[in-house]
C-alpha cells in the first residue's frame, strides 16, 4: 500500500471516527436536554416520570418509554390531570438546524396508545389573569408531523354519572407544528398547518338530562364526517316528568350523518371563531316529547335571531342542508292520557347565513320542505336579519290538501275538539317581530266541521258544538270566493318558544279567517 492511499484511508477513517463521535456526542448532548427539559423547564405543579430514554445515534431518534405525566393544582396540590404514553418516539432530529440556526427541527414525533383522565371537578383555576407559559422555551421547536395513535380519553366531572367524555381509538397527526415563546402565552400555544382526525366510539355528557354519542368520525383537509349520532334524553318519558320541576323537552335524535366543510376555528384576539362553508345533515330523525303537566319554565325564550347575535363566539356558516329528515312531536295535555302528535316527513331544508359576523342587511333564510301528516304538502320560507335588534322576521307558508280528521290524534287528546272535514290549499305571511306579529291568510276548504268534546275527550258537547256550526263558515267558496281571507294580530308570551309564537299567530288568523 503506497504512503499516498494509505493517508487517504487514514483522512477518511479519521473523518468517518468524527461523525461517529460527532453523532453519539450530539445525541448524548440532546439526550441530556430533553432530560434537563423534563426535570427543570415543566411547570413545577406537573409531576413527570418515564421509564428510560434511548438514543438511536445515527437515526438521531430519541424514544421515551412509559411517560407519564400528572398536573395538580399550584395552590392545593390536588391532581386532576393523568396522561400515561407506551412509547414517545422523536425521529430525525436535525443536527444542522440546531447547531447553524440556532432552532430544534425535528421531523416527527409519535405517541403510542396515550391514556389520558382529568378530572374537571378538581381543577382549581388559578387567581392570576395574566396567561402564563405552559414550559419555558428558549429555543423554536419545528416539528414536521406530530401522530398520537389509538387514545383513550376519558374526563370526569363531580355528579352520580361522572362520565362527561369518553372516546377510544382516537388518532391524531397535526402537521408543520411550531413552538416558540409566543406561541407557548396563547390559548393554543403552538402554531399548525393542517391537521387529520379519527376515531371509534365518542361518549359526550351534554346535560345532567342529555348524552350525545359517535359511532366514528374523521376529520381531513379541513373536512369532517361524523357518522351515527345520538342525541338521547337517558330517562324515559314519565322518568323525566317526575324529577324535573318545571317543563323540559324529552328528546330522541338519530343522524345517518353529519358533515362539515371547509371549515377553520381558532382565536381572534382571545375571541373563539368557527366558521364552515357547509354543514350537512343526512337523515336526520327527531321525537320531541312535551309533558305539559309540569309547571312552565318562565324564564324568557329568545328569537332565533337573538341566539345567535349573542353567542358567546363567532360562528360563520354559510350553509346549512337537511335532506330526508323525519319530526314528531307529541304534547300531552292532560292526565289521563300521554296526548297526541303531529308529524313532518320527508323533510329538507336549505338553510344559508347561519352567522353572527355578517352585517345587515345581509339576511338568515330557511328555505324548507315537508310532508306534514304524511301527505300534505308544506314548504316554508323564512327569513330574519340577526343583527337586528327588534327581531324582526318574516314567515310564508304554503300548506296543501289536508284531510282535518289525520289532526284529531293531536286536537281531541289535548284541545277536546274534532275535526271534520279537508282544507285545498293555506297561504300564510307572518310579519313580526321580538313582541308581536300580523299574520295574513288565505284558506280554500269544504265541508269543515269543529266538534266540541267533553271533558272526557270522547262526548260530543251538544251546546258548544252547535254554537261552532253557527259561527263557523262550513265552505270557504261564498258568492264565487274561492278563498276565505283575513288577517290577525298577536302578542308574543316571551317565555313560550319560537314555535308557540308561530303557532298562536296562525290560530288567530284562522279563526278570524273562518269566523
Amino acid at each position: 500500500m503506497d504512503k499516498r492511499f494509505r493517508k487517504i484511508v487514514f483522512i477518511l477513517l479519521a473523518i468517518g471516527a468524527m461523525f461517529i463521535i460527532g453523532a453519539i456526542s450530539i445525541n448524548y448532548i440532546l439526550k441530556n436536554k430533553l432530560e434537563k427539559f423534563i426535570e427543570e423547564r415543566l411547570p413545577e405543579n406537573m409531576a413527570r416520570s418515564y421509564d428510560a430514554i434511548t438514543v438511536e445515534s445515527f437515526g438521531g431518534s430519541l424514544v421515551v418509554t412509559n411517560a407519564s405525566l400528572i398536573i395538580k393544582n399550584s395552590e392545593d396540590g390536588v391532581k386532576h390531570t393523568f396522561i400515561n404514553v407506551e412509547k414517545l418516539k422523536i425521529s430525525d432530529i436535525s443536527y444542522w438546524d440546531y447547531l447553524l440556526n440556532g432552532e430544534i427541527h425535528v421531523e416527527t414525533i409519535s405517541l403510542e396508545n396515550p391514556k389520558i383522565v382529568y378530572y374537571e371537578d378538581r381543577l382549581k383555576s388559578s387567581k392570576d389573569t395574566v396567561q402564563k407559559a405552559v414550559a419555558r422555551i428558549y429555543k423554536p421547536i419545528i416539528v414536521d408531523r406530530v401522530e398520537v395513535k389509538n387514545t383513550k380519553l376519558v374526563i370526569y366531572e363531580k355528579a352520580k354519572d361522572s362520565t362527561k367524555v369518553y372516546a377510544t381509538g382516537l388518532s391524531v397527526e397535526i402537521d408543520g407544528i411550531k413552538v416558540d415563546n409566543g406561541t407557548v402565552l396563547r390559548k393554543i400555544p403552538f402554531e399548525y398547518k393542517d391537521f387529520e382526525a379519527t376515531s371509534d366510539t365518542v361518549f359526550v355528557k351534554v346535560s345532567p338530562y342529555e348524552n350525545l354519542s359517535v359511532e366514528d368520525f374523521s376529520i381531513k383537509n379541513n373536512n369532517a364526517v361524523f357518522k351515527n349520532l345520538k342525541l338521547k334524553t337517558k330517562y324515559s318519558k314519565r322518568q323525566l316528568s317526575r324529577i324535573i320541576t318545571k317543563e323540559r323537552d324529552h328528546y330522541n335524535l338519530t343522524l345517518k350523518s353529519l358533515s362539515i366543510a371547509d371549515f377553520d376555528f381558532g382565536f381572534n384576539n382571545n375571541l373563539f371563531f368557527a366558521k364552515s362553508k357547509m354543514v350537512s345533515l343526512n337523515a336526520p330523525s327527531l321525537e320531541i316529547y312535551r309533558d305539559k303537566l309540569v309547571a312552565d319554565d318562565l324564564k324568557t325564550k329568545p328569537l332565533y335571531s337573538k341566539m345567535l347575535r349573542d353567542l358567546p363566539f363567532e360562528l360563520t356558516v354559510d350553509s346549512l342542508k337537511i335532506s330526508d329528515g323525519n319530526i314528531q312531536y307529541e304534547e300531552r295535555q292532560k292526565e289521563e292520557n300521554m296526548g297526541g302528535s303531529i308529524n313532518f316527513k320527508n323533510l329538507n331544508a336549505a338553510i344559508s347565513n347561519v352567522s353572527n359576523t355578517y352585517k345587515s342587511p345581509e339576511k338568515t333564510t330557511l328555505k324548507i320542505t315537508a310532508d306534514f301528516m304524511e301527505n300534505t304538502p308544506f314548504s316554508v320560507d323564512w327569513n330574519f336579519d340577526v343583527q337586528n335588534k327588534s327581531d324582526a322576521f318574516i314567515f310564508k307558508a304554503n300548506v296543501g290538501p289536508l284531510n282535518a280528521n289525520k289532526m284529531n290524534s293531536f286536537t281531541e287528546p289535548n284541545l277536546n275538539v274534532r275535526l271534520q272535514g279537508s282544507t285545498n290549499k293555506t297561504f300564510f305571511t307572518i310579519g313580526g317581530n321580538r313582541e308581536t306579529s300580523n299574520t295574513a291568510m288565505k284558506i280554500s276548504y269544504s265541508d269543515f266541521r269543529v266538534t266540541v268534546l267533553q271533558k272526557d275527550g270522547k262526548r260530543k258537547n251538544e251546546f258548544l258544538s252547535a254554537i261552532t256550526d253557527i259561527f263557523i263558515s262550513k265552505n270557504s267558496k261564498k258568492q264565487n270566493d274561492y278563498y276565505r281571507e283575513g288577517k290577525a294580530d298577536a302578542t308574543r308570551d316571551q317565555t313560550k318558544s319560537v314555535f308557540n309564537f308561530l303557532w298562536i299567530s296562525v290560530k288567530n288568523a284562522l279563526v278570524k279567517t273562518m269566523l
